[in-house]
């Protein structure tokens, strides 16, 4: 069985345009074979998020858990030690890498926090593969001075978990973790950051 279609353009120049039966309904089995392989896909990933939320906890230290000081050397090579307990402010350790992506992404977040700096909030940037050219590096994406730490302690790295970037970490005057986060920041983690740094 044909279905014959004849469509304006088609008319105008006298010929005909026949689709098949069996064509028409391999289109339709198609496309109703990708909706059914999208939905899939997305079920999936659901699941895939899932489990990797408590995976990500796992890589950064958890609300609640009390960190040392930060240890370790600044881009000129000077050792530097972050003592949270001689600032009243809340500090936001931040851990980035230039080539990361993730980290480009976050960087309007993090002007958006330092606005909160030097009153209300103090911040360290790490960058593990740090050398003299990071300071320029966070000056052409917006970063004011700040503490730069580009090698951490051994201790210091066991603790702050230098494998995952970015990280960002808000610890009180008592070196008390208050919010973690691994990723690219969203504007609710943003939100969630501020609130807490403004209500200390």
């Amino acid at each position: 069985m044909e279905l014959d279609t004849v469509s304006a353009p088609a008319k105008a120049s006298g010929r005909r345009l026949s689709l098949s039966l069996s064509t028409v309904t391999a289109f339709i089995a198609v496309n109703l074979l990708l909706v059914a392989a999208c939905l899939l896909a997305l079920r999936q990933n659901m699941i895939l998020r899932a489990e990797t939320a408590s995976a990500v906890a796992l890589l950064t230290p958890a609300n609640g858990t009390t960190v040392p000081p930060l240890d370790g050397k600044d881009w000129t090579g000077a050792q530097r030690v972050i003592d949270y307990d001689h600032d009243r402010r809340p500090t936001l350790v931040y851990k980035f890498s230039k080539g990361c992506p993730y980290c480009q992404h976050n960087w309007r977040a993090m002007r958006s926090l330092q606005a909160l700096a030097p009153r209300r909030l103090g911040i360290v940037y790490i960058d593990d593969n740090g050398d003299q050219f990071t300071p320029k590096y966070l000056a052409e994406n917006g970063i004011g001075e700040s503490e730069l730490l580009v090698e951490l302690s051994p201790v210091a790295a066991g603790i702050y978990n230098s494998r995952g970037v970015p990280q960002a970490l808000l610890v009180d005057q008592h070196g008390l973790v208050e919010w973690s986060h691994l990723g690219e920041m969203s504007p609710s983690d943003i939100s969630k950051a501020r609130s807490i740094i403004e209500r200390d």
